[in-house]
């Protein structure tokens, strides 16, 4: 058997059925390629069919969605094995009865299905050949698709693999995480620093009432995609300096929101080149690829990162807002209340003073209130604020 991805023609005695007909082969002949790999449709096209049964996600989340299955192809120069990781919380809302609407789980529920399992899953394929009573072993496809639940703590085989990327029998994987949360819970929560992309799940999008048969252009693009690869400019040298620049891209972003130096060393503006910088490669090149372009070069993968990388984390960020205080402490997991108090600390602490219990009481009456909201700010598991010295306080920034 030819191996995946092979060009072949192949001959023999052709059979008609009622609505299909079938080739009994009898000779299979390897080709020199010498027509350029085209997908039968264009990259909005596959779009179309692959949110044919969802209305209300739009651009820049439409297209991120998309390179989960365009894919990116390994970034050799890296080490890395190619595909997108993409976290997927989800902002839909309440339902009139008052039950989260679960549009995040039903979406990469609905990718799931959209392809053949064999593919997804990245299974070992067999042919049947009843004339020699015989099966015939099929390597499975090159790249691979995973949906796992953002909420429950993650396989330490994923992680592992999301950390560094390498895999000895595929050479692209593409991950969706999915969370019910409409936010993470902090900036280094786990699903939200592994991946390539976290995105949020507009109110708008919504799963419509419709049934269809997934389309088999779908599955048909995907297959093509893998045959095209793209690459970083042209010589080690260009790669290099691309890398570079992208760093000093996701720098500047972190400087835009304000983000503490404690926290841009990691996780979502981490700059190290298999950090932040490696995930904005892999989408230039997933766009290049849904172009058809033999190369991304700098100013392709500048257009990538405005366009898609760089909308996208603004939307995020805008839709999280109160993530964490001025000086990297973050608020996610605390009530109203108790991010008020956190606040005024970050506010009036200086260098080398913290803030007294009595400037607190002044600020909030309830003192009893007041007591229990630092006590529950100071425990070992939330570790928020500590006690500098008897009633006074002082925050607790985030250092890895």
């Amino acid at each position: 058997m030819p191996a995946n991805s092979s060009w072949v023609t192949i001959s023999g005695k052709k059979t008609a059925f009622h609505d299909y007909w079938e080739i009994m082969v009898e000779k299979i002949e390897f080709k020199k390629m010498d027509l350029p790999i085209k997908p039968e449709i264009d990259f909005a096209e596959f779009q179309d069919l692959l949110f044919l049964q969802w209305g209300g996600i739009f651009s820049p989340l439409r297209e991120l969605l998309a390179f989960e299955f365009v894919s990116s192809p390994p970034l050799v120069d890296l080490g890395q094995v190619g595909g997108l990781s993409v976290t997927v919380y989800d902002g839909t809302g309440i339902k009139e009865d008052g039950k989260p609407r679960k549009e995040g789980k039903k979406l990469l529920n609905y990718f799931r299905n959209m392809l053949p399992r064999d593919i997804a899953l990245g299974r070992e394929g067999s042919l049947a050949i009843p004339e020699l009573a015989t099966n015939q072993a099929l390597s499975p496809f090159s790249w691979r698709f995973r949906c796992f639940d953002a909420d429950k703590p993650l396989n330490q085989n994923l992680t592992n693999f999301l950390d560094c990327r390498q895999s000895k029998r595929f050479s692209e994987i593409s991950v969706g995480l999915g969370s019910r949360r409409s936010q993470p819970q902090s900036l280094y929560d786990t699903p939200l620093t592994i991946v390539d992309q976290p995105t949020l799940l507009p109110s708008s999008a919504e799963m419509l009432k419709m049934s269809f048969d997934p389309p088999l252009e779908v599955t048909k693009y995907i297959i093509t995609m893998q045959m095209l690869f793209p690459a970083i400019g042209k010589t080690r040298n260009d790669f290099d300096k691309t890398l570079d620049l992208a760093s000093q891209k996701v720098v500047k972003v972190a400087e835009k929101y304000d983000v503490p130096d404690a926290v841009r060393r990691h996780g979502l503006f981490d700059p190290n080149y298999y950090g932040k910088p490696q995930s904005i490669l892999r989408l230039a090149l997933a766009s290049a690829r849904a172009q058809e372009k033999q190369t991304a070069d700098k100013e392709w993968i500048m257009k990538v990162f405005d366009n898609v990388y760089l909308k996208n984390i603004e939307f995020i960020m805008d839709s999280w807002g109160d993530i964490m205080t001025s000086k990297g402490v973050e608020m996610v997991s605390l009530n109203e209340y108790e991010r008020q108090i956190l606040k005024f600390i970050t506010e009036k602490e200086s260098r080398d003073f913290g803030v007294g219990f009595s400037l607190l009481s002044q600020r909030y009456d309830d003192e009893t209130k007041l007591i229990q909201a630092l006590n529950h700010l100071k425990e070992d598991r939330v570790g928020k604020i500590y006690e500098a010295k008897r009633d006074v306080y002082r925050t607790i920034p985030f250092v890895k």
